[in-house]
């Protein structure tokens, strides 16, 4: 509601202080000119913007019912008196020394009566125009490439019929201006026309630099004769359209900022009603929030009776667990001395390891001693086996043979060794070879025995 109060504070202290505004009000006032040549305005305005294009505006009001009341004269020292000259009565409408009578139209506006009068043209364009209360009233053609002259005399109130003076009798303005302006520009008809529409706005200054001679700078000039400032009755209007104005801007704000105090209380509000809509969710979960929390604690006081039963078992087992502390130290003790024990005989076995070692080692010689042996007994076998089967075919011989008579024979083997036999079927050769095998056989066995029994741990 603040931005709403200050908007409205301010509007009233607006309405109660715009009776005592100081502004200048002299910009407000129109000029009265006299019935005698002397009451008139002449000086040297700057002329050199308006060169290639100019608007002459002015509220008119006509009193003086003569030939040519002439109330703007603008000549150069070039041989050429009338650069722009404008009578009242429409009998003059000139730029470059050439123009043409408005009499008629610009008569129909009655001696007495306020009227718009603007005359427009531009080097673009080459045409002269003339608009009577906004609405075109005539138009001419202008010379090409023709310019406005500068450097030269402006006179309000006459006609100046040489370069700066000779004014005359028939000349003489002897009405009412108000808010002449000279623009450089050519004002377009719709602008002409806005300007119109009402002796009281301030549509004028609007055009900034582009109004180049202003009405407030030629109430400010040197007056001759019988030239005086008077209202132009617009003072009242334009202040009342000022504080309508004022009073419309204020209130145009005042609304904005209710419309954004509205949209902010509108956004409050939603946002208060969203704030009460959480806030019953949250009384809501609150609610169950505090039913939980009373189960819990109904849960937690049973906890705590068990946890209190649960610290009496726990004090009785720490109990039993110092006396289980003590037993294991006992135990420890005693696991400490089979260790000692458990190394001395881990010491002891790695001696019968050794020894082990050493026997395995003499019984893979014996077994591959063995094997050489078998080997050879295998050859022996088989060279008995063969000597058998010759010693069968001797038996056998011998018992179909006689013995000669000059032989001693007693037995079977002395008639092995005999002559006949021992050199041919049983040769000495075969002989040593059994004898070495058996006794090698005989070696071997009593060998290994005695190894065996001494290697017994």
């Amino acid at each position: 509601m603040k931005p709403v109060l200050l908007g409205i504070l301010s509007l009233l202290q607006f309405v109660s202080t715009s009776g005592d505004s100081t502004a200048d009000q002299r910009r407000f006032n129109a000029l009265k000119f006299g019935n005698s040549v002397p009451d008139y305005i002449i000086y040297k305005p700057s002329m050199g913007p308006l060169q290639n294009a100019f608007s002459v505006c002015s509220w008119v009001r006509g009193i003086r019912s003569s030939s040519n009341p002439s109330w703007l004269s603008y000549a150069v020292n070039s041989g050429s008196s009338d650069e722009i000259l404008i009578s009242s009565n429409g009998n003059y409408n000139i730029i470059f020394d050439s123009g043409w009578s408005l009499k008629r139209e610009i008569s129909s506006v009655p001696l007495g009566t306020w009227y718009h009068y603007c005359g427009t043209w531009s080097i673009s364009s080459r045409t002269h125009r003339v608009y009577l209360n906004g609405q075109l009233i005539g138009s001419r053609s202008t010379p090409s490439g023709r310019k406005l002259g500068t450097n030269g005399y402006l006179v309000i109130g006459n006609d100046q019929d040489s370069y700066g003076g000779t004014l005359t009798q028939d000349a003489i303005f002897g009405g009412e201006l108000y808010k002449l302006n000279l623009f450089s520009k050519e004002l377009s008809s719709a602008e002409v026309q806005e300007m119109a529409k009402d002796k009281c706005t301030e549509i004028e200054e609007t055009y900034g630099v582009v109004r180049s001679i202003k009405w407030e700078q030629i109430l400010l000039k040197t007056r001759n004769g019988e030239v005086t400032e008077i209202e132009s009755g617009c003072v009242e209007s334009i202040r009342a359209k000022e504080e309508k104005e004022a009073c419309k801007s204020h209130l145009e704000d005042t609304e904005r900022q209710m419309n954004a105090t509205l949209a902010v209380l509108e956004n409050k509000e939603q946002q208060m009603n969203a704030t009460l809509a959480e806030l019953e969710e949250t009384k809501s979960d609150l609610e169950d929030k505090e039913r939980q929390m009373n189960a819990t604690l109904a849960e937690l006081e049973e906890t705590k009776s068990d946890l209190e039963d649960k610290e009496q078992q726990m004090n009785a087992t720490l109990a039993e667990l110092e006396e289980t502390k003590s037993d294991l130290e006992d135990k420890e003790q005693q696991m400490n001395a089979t260790l000692a024990e458990l190394e001395e005989t881990k010491s002891d076995l790695k001696s019968k390891e050794q020894q082990l070692n050493r026997t395995e080692a003499q019984k893979q010689t014996t077994l591959q001693e063995l094997d050489t042996t078998t080997q050879d007994l295998n050859s022996t076998s088989a060279a008995l086996n063969q000597t058998l089967t010759e010693l069968q075919q001797v038996k056998e011989l011998l018992e179909n043979t006689t013995c000669h008579a000059n032989t001693t024979v007693t037995s079977h083997w002395d008639l092995l060794y005999s002559e006949e036999y021992f050199g041919g079927i049983f040769t000495a050769e075969k002989l040593e070879i059994l004898r070495k095998s058996v006794a090698k056989l005989g070696h071997q066995n009593n060998r290994r025995a005695h190894q065996v029994f001494q290697d017994v741990p």
